[in-house]
């Protein structure tokens, strides 16, 4: 049986693989608040083309997190929100300016960095308070234009807030990804990224993540975080080794 092209520069099982893995992620993030678009990038820097990994990754986790914020809107810190979305603008303006003029490779290996230090580096924390989240959003911003996968920086914040509980933390954090996605997908759109030819995957891939949501909210209290964490960690850690690899092999 033949399947139809979903996006350029990827076979079937490819293609198949991302929906997949997006559906596993969104579960993983709705479940945890955390790890679910490193393991989609994580694939994704595997599988795809490396130019279209970020602006790919940043489309379908901006349907995915938009799904996730409304399964848990009840829970949005809206005074957060608000700093950490003026802050995405400003960093939107710097990082515009230049992101698209790194080499592909270097792509990918600040992508596998990032998946690295995020899972072996220190955890870093901020002040709480209006200014300390505007600087997130403007530092998180940045960075989500390189590596594609910020979301354990605010998420790691966010998690620190005394009063948060799971779910103001799952709507507080889906919320500002939405916005730090989007502002990414107008970034590449301007600097000229084709995002037509990706759109039959883009939105089957959000779909699967609308489903892993509604699942990943279902499981939200019923496994065992540490274990899971742990696992993940691994798994996060030999896809980007792999990576590194990969570059290593073409310089060969």
């Amino acid at each position: 049986m033949n399947f139809p092209d979903l996006a350029p520069d990827l076979g079937t099982f490819a293609e198949i693989t991302v929906i997949v893995v997006s559906f596993l992620a969104a579960g993983v993030t709705a479940t945890f608040s955390i790890g679910g678009g490193l393991l989609l990038i994580g694939v994704m820097g595997v599988l795809a083309p490396v130019t279209a990994v970020v602006p790919v990754h940043g489309a379908i986790m901006m349907g995915g997190n938009a799904g996730r914020a409304f399964v848990f809107r009840r829970g949005l810190d809206l005074p957060i929100f608000g700093a950490v979305l003026a802050g995405a603008l400003l960093g939107a303006l710097i990082g515009g300016q230049i992101v698209t003029t790194l080499p592909a490779a270097a792509l990918r290996l600040l992508i596998a960095g990032f998946i690295l230090f995020s899972q072996w580096g220190p955890k870093l924390r901020l002040p709480f308070g209006r200014k300390s989240f505007f600087l997130a959003g403007t530092v998180s911003t940045i960075l989500n234009l390189f590596v594609g996968a910020s979301g354990p920086f605010i998420t790691a914040l966010l998690a620190a807030v005394p009063r948060y509980d799971r779910i103001n933390l799952q709507a507080t954090a889906a919320a500002c990804m939405t916005v730090q996605h989007g502002l990414k997908i107008v970034v590449f759109g301007l600097a000229g990224f084709a995002f037509a030819p990706w759109l039959p995957l883009i939105l089957l891939s959000i779909a699967a993540g609308f489903a892993g949501t509604l699942l990943g909210a279902k499981l939200l209290s019923r496994f065992d975080e540490n274990q899971f964490r742990s696992a993940l960690k691994w798994i996060l850690t030999a896809l980007a080794i792999y990576m590194i690899l990969l570059v290593i092999l073409k310089l060969l």
